[in-house]
């Protein structure tokens, strides 16, 4: 019986330890990203999440319709968002897309192509007009 216990033991301190292992793989949290929503007067983002999927840092979140982009001064369909390291001296663009606001819907958008370039470090998100092609 007591062998049995020492594994049952085992079993449960391998698996907080791969929760933490989880945990602690995601280094930029909600709470190290700063939102610049300049759509603000149409598009309601709450919700904000990080998490890995297939290796890409994405961030998730519900965005609201409140109104068309266009009453915000938008001259195109799509939105823009842009994701920047905040460094002392500098900001580094990490990456820029292009994006619909058609209906409320919860959304996912890449942070970076690979998680070394956003690691620990402070991330500014910019949602604005996207500039007619």
């Amino acid at each position: 019986m007591l062998m049995g216990d020492l594994l049952m033991v085992a079993r449960k301190i391998s698996v907080l330890g791969v929760f933490f292992i989880v945990s602690c793989a995601i280094a930029n949290e909600p709470e190290s990203i700063q939102l610049n929503n300049q759509l603000s007067a149409c598009i309601a983002v709450n919700d904000i999440q990080t998490s890995i999927e297939n290796g890409i840092p994405v961030l998730s979140f519900d965005a609201k319709i409140i109104k068309s982009i266009a009453e915000c001064g938008c001259k195109s369909a799509l939105g823009s968002y842009s994701v920047m390291a905040k460094m002392a001296e500098y900001q580094s663009y990490i990456i820029v897309g292009k994006v619909a606001f058609t209906k409320s819907e919860h959304k996912y958008w890449p942070l970076s192509a690979e998680q070394g370039l956003i690691d620990k470090r402070k991330l500014e998100i910019v949602l604005s007009c996207a500039q007619p092609d």
